[in-house]
């Protein structure tokens, strides 16, 4: 096993990198998203308001998860949102640093930034989504990065390239 200079073995300190750059990633999704939601709600008012070429912002809510699936069944959605979240961050803590790491912070910060939504406003409809596309449901920076994330694991898993450290039995 090769060893780096602070005598670490390598795939520890690869796996060191990973896990911080996957974590650094979720935490700047998180912060992004929790602010972008906190000023549509304070500063959009009722009704469809254009931005840019096909995309506008309108205030929604959606108790369920992607695409609305589970709606009105929000205990249900809160379990499976965070059972998925935690499997993304076991993934997160092993991922290999750059590419895979960035497509797991991706994908772990919108999920935890849309569980701590789901929670945090239950009683007033589940979680806030605002932009939206024509022939689209509406969706929130979380939704996006989840998005963007999976494609992109998608193409990483299609060039073959390893997401994460081997297990080791340690």
């Amino acid at each position: 096993m090769h060893r780096l200079r602070q005598g670490r073995p390598r795939g520890a300190a690869l796996n060191a990198r990973g896990a911080g750059l996957a974590f650094g990633v979720a935490a700047a999704v998180v912060v992004v998203d929790q602010v972008s939601k906190a000023w549509v709600l304070d500063h959009v008012t009722p009704g469809p308001h254009h931005l840019v070429g096909p995309l506008g912002i309108e205030l929604s809510r959606n108790s369920g998860v992607a695409f609305s699936m589970l709606s009105g069944h929000s205990a249900t959605s809160l379990a499976l949102a965070v059972t998925l979240t935690a499997v993304v961050a076991i993934l997160a803590t092993r991922s290999r640093p750059v590419a895979p790491a960035v497509v797991f912070g991706l994908v772990l910060g919108g999920g935890i930034s849309n569980v701590v939504d789901r929670a945090a406003r239950e009683s007033t409809g589940g979680v806030v989504d605002f932009l939206t596309l024509p022939h689209w449901p509406a969706f929130n920076i979380a939704d996006a990065c989840i998005s963007l994330g999976v494609v992109a694991l998608v193409v990483l898993l299609a060039l073959r390239r390893p997401l994460v450290e081997p297990w080791s039995g340690r």
